[in-house]
């Protein structure tokens, strides 16, 4: 993807499905992780394909960052403070746990990692195996066929955030139109 907002909609969608079981700023947080490799690349400029600088962008050490970030994120109560806020603005009353959040940080690196697997062709979404399997699926050889496959794919990302929004318009709607003695305290 050209930078990571492309990928909060779909990020946040398992948040918003699990009713806040999985948490929904873990969940898209883990995406501005996994795309620091790019960043870092753009400012070290070792020579090599912009997203092998640490395999985030691998299933392997993407989903270790993942999971360091949300046990971080636990760890750190103002942060796990923020998160339970999330949830209560949304109206879901599911207090933050330590594996929640280390699998809602699993979830997101994932869904970054496999958005960009079809996206571009550097990633190594199976490292230590060298070939990208999602990328050469989606092209199967045909490259004229890659602009098009990317549209779709930008286009599944912006779906993704229209879906997101609904969902949250959903959700803040039926939490402030219930009546009074149904709302939680």
């Amino acid at each position: 993807m050209p930078f990571t907002p492309y990928h909060f909609g779909l990020s946040a969608l398992p948040g918003l499905w699990s009713r806040g079981r999985l948490d929904i700023a873990v969940l898209v947080a883990a995406n501005v992780l996994i795309d620091t490799e790019v960043l870092a690349d753009s400012f070290f400029s070792p020579g090599w394909p912009v997203h092998q600088l640490w395999h985030f962008h691998t299933l392997l050490v993407g989903g270790i960052a993942g999971m360091t970030f949300g046990a971080i994120v636990y760890g750190i109560k103002p942060f796990r403070r923020g998160c339970r806020g999330v949830n209560a603005v949304l109206g879901f009353s599911h207090a933050p746990t330590l594996f929640s959040m280390i699998l809602s940080g699993l979830v997101g690196a994932w869904l970054h990692v496999l958005i960009d697997g079809f996206y571009h062709y550097d990633v190594q979404v199976f490292w230590p195996l060298r070939r990208n399997f999602l990328f050469n699926w989606a092209y199967n050889g045909h490259w004229s066929r890659m602009n098009d496959i990317q549209h779709w794919i930008i286009w599944g990302c912006i779906v993704g955030w229209v879906l997101a929004g609904l969902f949250t318009i959903f959700f803040l709607f039926r939490k402030f139109h219930r009546p009074k003695k149904d709302r939680p305290a």
